[in-house]
């Protein structure tokens, strides 16, 4: 099991590659991600497609946020 830092890693290094591939070559990085981070296939898709910083504490504390009220 991946530690969320280690996750974070792999995601950075993942996701340039992502980006710039075919649609045959996201297809192989994309399997690559979900066998090392073990996350759903739509999930991880929805993080390699996302420009910017990882924004895994904030979904974390939207949903405290929604728990709370």
């Amino acid at each position: 099991m991946l530690t969320m830092r280690q996750k974070k890693a792999i995601t950075k290094e993942l996701r340039d590659r992502y980006q710039r591939a075919s649609k045959k070559e996201k297809t192989m990085v994309l399997n690559e991600f979900i066998r090392l981070t073990g996350y759903n296939r739509c999930y991880a898709c929805q993080i390699l497609k996302k420009k910017g910083a990882l924004n895994y504490v904030q979904t974390i504390t939207q949903k405290l946020y929604r728990l709370s009220d």
